[in-house]
């Protein structure tokens, strides 16, 4: 603000290097004022509308000459024009003082005096000038050197409402253009419109400094002059997405989807996962664009969905998409399973046609699941010799005599104390109850004390391979753990063991609650061994009438 208080300004100049000027040339804009003034002071916005405005740099500077100080404040920016045409750069005020305004005039390049060399310049092209929305717009900017470049920058193409990106790297090659060498900088871009109409897409800018002839300083160092130059503006079409399109837009030259298996040898079994993943791929796209895979399954299987991925790559100067959706699948049933075709649809920007990425319906073979290798649990005696009833003795049918009738009834009456005798002994005897056969008991205890340190650990994959075999000591079933899970009927079980398939399963593992399968696996464990130990003995001799 002191600078402002003590400025006495009593003159303000505005100036160009150059005019008239060639349309993709750069021109040099200062003001100055006689006097040391505020940096901020001078305002170029008012050029936006007619020009390409580079930066502003600032400079002062302070003199005594005889006793007498002058100070100067000066502004340089460098502007380019857009179009050939008279321009009027406006006037503008420094601390109450105004410069007066310049007529310009910007010539096309057709109008370069043919005997004028170029030492830089740029040229501009695209692939298409007519595309649909959200279609890739390849965009190819070359830049052209006759001098030695010291330094220099070019900035990216502009497009309202669109996706730009530079691709690859950039190239140098050397030609002859109109009889002169050049040294030229390709670079290239996508540019992916993301609204429809007619637009102008507005060239790269370069700024930079080229040597200057063959001209040396005293001090041998070459002499620099500042260049900056524009290419051409490129104007297109951008139609809309077509009104009969159905889907998630998806407008290519070329969309391809496939599939991988693991196991690959396409053998399956009840109850073990079967790895689908599916990959969508699509040319001229990024991967913002490209829609999900949506499957259907049957209820014969279950399906653990597994996080996906995208990415966006370059290939030959094009960009191109891919999402890659993996997915657990579970048999539930030994057979024939059949899973329905995969589609998705996409827009052929060659035919303007909506086609559809396909995989065809897949029939699997699924085997049986492989008999574990935990022994059954005992089955419940058939034997009945202890609760049968004795025979009674019919008398005889035909006539025989009272002698054989008297000692058959002694045999009988005998063997019938005998049963007795011998149902009196077993029922004094506590019964085994099930699944109390000692190696058995400790097999089955063992198993049930690593399925508890599994869950404790949340070790998705070990719970659920322990938890396999544990069921078939306590439902004495082998077969597939959707079998064993069916013999005990509890949904709340059923529940949380298919959140533990998820989690073992799934590439991307969630959490599952160890602790609360526990608890409902100890219920269970509770309930068999309070049946087995009450189990009932047989009646007591004063109870058989």
């Amino acid at each position: 603000m002191a600078s402002s208080v003590q400025a006495d300004v009593t003159e303000v100049v505005a100036r160009v290097d150059k005019n008239p000027a060639m349309l993709d040339e750069g021109i040099t804009l200062e003001v100055i004022v006689d006097d040391s003034v505020d940096s901020d002071a001078f305002d170029p916005s008012p050029l936006l509308k007619d020009f390409v405005v580079g930066k502003v740099s600032t400079s002062k500077q302070t003199s005594i000459v005889n006793g007498s100080l002058s100070q100067t404040t000066r502004w340089s920016t460098r502007i380019i024009a857009r179009e050939p045409g008279q321009y009027r750069i406006p006037a503008f005020d420094i601390e109450g003082k105004r410069t007066q305004p310049i007529e310009l005039m910007v010539l096309p390049r057709s109008e370069a005096p043919a005997a004028q060399g170029r030492d830089v310049f740029l040229t501009t092209e695209v692939d298409l000038k007519q595309v649909y929305l959200q279609q890739q717009v390849h965009y190819k900017v070359r830049l052209h050197l006759a001098a030695d470049l010291q330094r220099g920058s070019l900035s990216a193409p502009e497009l309202e409402n669109a996706d730009i990106r530079q691709i690859g790297e950039d190239s140098e090659t050397n030609e002859i253009v109109n009889g002169r060498r050049y040294r030229i900088i390709e670079r290239n871009f996508a540019i992916i419109p993301q609204a429809s109409g007619s637009f102008t897409i507005k060239a790269p800018v370069f700024e930079g400094e080229v040597v200057k002839g063959s001209h040396r300083s005293f001090a041998g160092f070459n002499t620099t002059e500042a260049v900056t130059r524009i290419g051409e503006p490129v104007d297109i079409q951008v139609l809309p997405q077509p009104d009969d399109f159905q889907g998630q837009w998806l407008p290519s030259d070329f969309v391809e989807l496939r599939q991988e298996w693991q196991p690959a040898d396409g053998k399956y079994t009840v109850g073990e996962p079967i790895t689908r993943t599916l990959t969508l791929t699509a040319f001229g796209a990024v991967e913002e664009q490209l829609p999900k895979i949506t499957a259907d399954y049957p209820q014969d299987v279950k399906t653990y969905p597994d996080a996906n991925s995208s990415t966006t790559v370059e290939k030959d100067d094009r960009l191109v998409a891919q999402r890659t959706d993996s997915v657990a699948i579970v048999p539930t049933r030994a057979g024939t399973i059949t899973l329905p075709e995969v589609s998705v649809p996409w827009f052929n920007v060659v035919t303007g046609q909506t086609e559809y990425a396909t995989l065809p319906e897949k029939t699997i073979e699924v085997a049986p699941a492989k008999q574990s290798g935990n022994a059954p649990l005992p089955q419940q005696s058939t034997d009945n010799q202890a609760t049968q009833q004795p025979a009674t003795p019919r008398p005889p049918v035909s006539s025989v005599t009272s002698d054989l009738w008297f000692y058959t009834s002694v045999v009988l009456a005998v063997l019938w104390l005998l049963t007795l005798t011998l149902w009196w002994r077993h029922a004094s005897r506590e019964p085994a109850p099930k699944g109390q056969d000692s190696s058995f008991d400790a097999l089955e205890a063992t198993t049930w004390k690593r399925l508890q340190s599994s869950l404790k650990q949340q070790n998705a994959k070990d719970s659920l391979e322990t938890l396999g075999h544990w069921l078939s000591h306590h439902t004495g079933r082998s077969g597939s753990l959707n079998d064993k899970l069916e013999a005990i009927n509890d949904p709340a079980l059923y529940a949380a063991v298919n959140q533990l398939v998820a989690a073992a399963y799934g590439r991307n593992t969630e959490a599952f609650d160890g602790a609360g399968l526990k608890d409902l696996l100890q219920k269970h464990r509770r309930q068999a061994n309070g049946q087995a130990s009450s189990t009932t003995s047989l009646p007591s001799l004063q109870q058989i009438q």
